[in-house]
């Protein structure tokens, strides 16, 4: 079986290039996300649920209660006090 040089040559540097990425972003101070007046993260896809007295993330909330996938569901949903 031959192997083409070309061909692993660049496997070898694109391997190269992902392991400096990740030695970079390792070395980097994290960042803090920015948390609502409830502690919920947004960027994170948390939003607070008055029924449920908690951060949840939307979709699951929506999916737990077989409700389909909008933004009116979930506000609907948690707004109330069903």
């Amino acid at each position: 079986m031959k192997f083409s040089t070309k061909k692993y040559g660049l496997l070898g540097l694109g391997l190269l290039f992902v392991a400096g990425l990740a030695s970079a972003s390792s070395s980097t101070e994290p960042t803090q996300l920015a948390k609502d007046h409830h502690g919920c993260v947004g960027e994170e896809g948390y939003s607070w649920c008055v029924k449920q007295q908690q951060c949840v993330r939307p979709s699951k909330v929506l999916i737990d209660n077989d409700l389909e996938l909008t933004a009116e569901n979930f506000h609907s949903f948690c707004e109330n006090n069903r």
